[in-house]
């Protein structure tokens, strides 16, 4: 394991969303904590499964934000699982702390994985710094989930889903686009992570991606998927959801939001 890492400091005063957590949560398709890690009979996973970048503004709901990050965390071989966040600096510390907080052993199935293996080994060649657990249960080195900063996801010594999520810091909306041009990954939805919806749309443009979900994860597409498959724009609020596809830099995206998001601008 890496000798260096990266303390998490005390966490700031209670940040308060503007959306209610129930919100931010329903509809929520999470992979369960036990899900069925796929892959060859070695353990391998070949190529990676529909994985997200997450986006978190000093303006977002770091709580919220913070929990689905740990779901990726605690299982990120999942189909839908996070592999690159990018946190604005001015928040960077605070959200780091929450995230360390909760950290907790791994599961056998992924402690085991032979990719996970690799990439413990291949962290502490790089002696990368590693956010590690910070709460009150004790979670080993070789058994911890694997947040790892500033180091892009190629680095980590294969192609594929490799056990960790890389942590990276920017400091305007543009930057992120910027930072994020360094990872090879091939994201196939981004969740942004904040309450002004002027800074979150100014993002889409730049990323090569179809699906943004707006202070939510993984919500239900289906309201909004037949228009995005007729190439026709549409608006349609669902369930306090709003839901729209539409086209931007010639590139149609589909943006979903909870309805609160509206009312926090």
């Amino acid at each position: 394991m890496a000798n260096k890492s990266v303390p998490a400091k005390k966490v700031l005063n209670s940040f308060q969303p503007a959306i209610t957590s129930d919100m931010v949560n329903k509809l929520q398709l999470t992979p369960e904590p036990g899900a069925k890690i796929s892959g060859h009979q070695d353990g391998s996973v070949a190529a990676w499964r529909s994985p997200q970048l997450m986006i978190v503004f000093e303006d977002g709901d770091l709580h919220s934000a913070r929990q689905h990050l740990l779901d990726s965390l605690q299982n990120p071989f999942a189909e839908g699982a996070v592999a690159t966040v990018l946190v604005q600096e001015s928040v960077r510390d605070q959200f780091v702390g929450l995230v360390a907080q909760n950290l907790k052993r791994l599961e056998s199935q992924v402690a085991s994985h032979p990719s996970y293996i690799r990439t413990l080994a291949q962290i502490e060649l790089l002696k990368a710094n590693v956010i590690k657990a910070n709460g009150d249960v004790d979670v080993p080195a070789n058994a911890s989930p694997l947040l790892v900063s500033d180091f892009i996801s190629s680095y980590l010594g294969q192609q594929g889903p490799t056990g960790a999520i890389t942590l990276h810091t920017f400091r305007t909306a543009r930057e992120a686009t910027q930072v994020n041009l360094k990872e090879s990954v091939p994201y196939t939805r981004v969740s942004i992570w904040n309450e002004k919806l002027a800074c979150a749309y100014e993002v889409l443009g730049h990323l090569a991606v179809d699906i943004f979900t707006i202070n939510c994860f993984n919500p239900d597409l289906s309201p909004i998927r037949p228009a995005f498959v007729d190439n026709r724009n549409d608006v349609c609020l669902v369930k306090g959801y709003h839901y729209e596809t539409l086209r931007i830099n010639s590139k149609r995206r589909i943006i979903v939001f909870p309805v609160g998001t509206m009312f926090a601008n």
